[in-house]
């Protein structure tokens, strides 16, 4: 168990900060997606959370904004796309490397957009899954300003803007932003390239309905669909069935060994695919059994 925290620790540190971190060394790259979409990625400093930027014909609306203390590096890089306004802000989700710019932004009164349990969650102190890891409560201003439940559409310059939270997945609030025209998919982490993903049990998460996400968005998609995950390289259709199927084999063969009365060894050898990165196969699996014994 000892084990299995440190190893959570290790990827929390992917959606927390702290003042002391450094960001003189991060670099904000813009990258395009296509005629009137961007994404901004942050290199060579603490991890944070892929930034999606549309350009409409009177303002830009901008998906997750990362770090407060980072703000003067997303604005610079927000100004190689278009010198235009921000007019609104979407939050995939409410942990810190998506939505701690909130605390910048919401000052300049831009208007913050997000599933109704992202206002819940910023608005008190949440402990997230795995560590002892405090996200503390934000400011009034820092809060969505508008929130949905389960559909909302956005109209604008021709583009129409689909919001979807499919239930529970990564945390209980993830917005999948679809953009319907531009044939672009913004999954917050819902999808991510770095390897084994992180499912917060503490905040409404279920591995369960993280699959189902996956699935989602697959029926979302087609061959020409371009995935902004929430982090890694922009990615098609196929990276998201490849991600589906490995975590698809986990969930399913460890729920089959928990109710034989497997041990976790066994459970283990019994799945043949992996992913790459700094989470073990072992550390994924107990936090699906965690899931299980308190489903």
């Amino acid at each position: 168990m000892k084990k299995a925290i440190f190893l959570f620790f290790i990827l929390i540190n992917s959606i927390t900060y702290s003042q002391s971190d450094s960001f003189d060394d991060v670099r904000e790259v813009v990258s395009l997606v296509s005629d009137n979409i961007y994404m901004i990625s942050s290199v060579d400093g603490p991890i944070a959370g892929n930034i999606g930027v549309f350009v409409s014909k009177d303002g830009l609306i901008v998906i997750d904004d990362q770090y407060e203390i980072n703000e003067g590096k997303i604005l610079n890089a927000i100004s190689e796309i278009s010198t235009l306004p921000i007019k609104l802000i979407i939050n995939t989700h409410f942990h810190f490397d998506h939505s701690d710019g909130n605390k910048a932004f919401g000052k300049l009164d831009i208007p913050i957009y997000a599933h109704k349990n992202v206002r819940k969650r910023l608005n008190r102190n949440s402990v997230l899954f795995g560590s002892n890891t405090l996200m503390e409560k934000y400011p009034e201003e820092a809060l969505p300003s508008l929130t949905y439940s389960s559909l909302m559409s956005l109209h604008d310059s021709g583009e129409e803007i689909q919001l979807y939270n499919f239930g529970k997945g990564h945390t209980d609030g993830d917005t999948v932003i679809f953009f319907k025209n531009s044939n672009v998919i913004h999954a917050g982490d819902s999808f991510v390239t770095y390897g084994y993903p992180y499912v917060d049990l503490n905040n409404g998460g279920s591995f369960k309905g993280f699959l189902n996400i996956l699935n989602m968005i697959i029926s979302l998609s087609d061959n020409n669909t371009k995935i902004i995950p929430g982090h890694g390289p922009v990615s098609d259709i196929n990276d998201v069935i490849k991600f589906r199927d490995i975590v698809r084999e986990h969930i399913n063969k460890t729920i089959q060994g928990f109710s034989n009365g497997n041990s976790l060894n066994e459970i283990i050898y019994s799945i043949k695919s992996s992913f790459e990165g700094d989470r073990t196969k072992e550390d994924f699996v107990k936090a699906i059994i965690f899931d299980l014994k308190n489903d």
